[in-house]
């Protein structure tokens, strides 16, 4: 397979993990704990107003990232997801590095 083709294709698994697969929310609600609603991706919330733009804030701003790892890790499904990302992501530098040095 030609590098071009794996930098795509890693590329969109990126995408399809960060904002499309299913996983539950895990906003933090009003009572401190995890929504447990059905969302889509791992950046974005449930079809609660407030939990839609919690985790993406919470991406942008650096000194939440912890806790926006936290969530990552929460239970199996999102789990399963930030691992794909993980490894779309090494495997796109890998992809890119091989496109640059070719």
């Amino acid at each position: 397979m030609s590098a071009a083709f794996i930098l795509i294709a890693s590329s969109l698994a990126i995408v399809y993990m960060l904002f499309a697969v299913p996983t539950w929310c895990m906003a933090t609600t009003r009572d401190g704990l995890g929504c447990r609603r059905n969302s889509n991706g791992l950046l974005l919330g449930c079809s609660l107003r407030e939990h839609k733009w919690q985790k993406m804030k919470m991406a942008v701003q650096a000194s939440k990232w912890g806790e926006l790892f936290a969530k990552f890790w929460s239970n199996t499904s999102n789990a399963a997801a930030a691992v794909s990302a993980i490894a779309g992501t090494g495997s796109a530098i890998v992809a890119a590095l091989a496109l640059l040095t070719a």
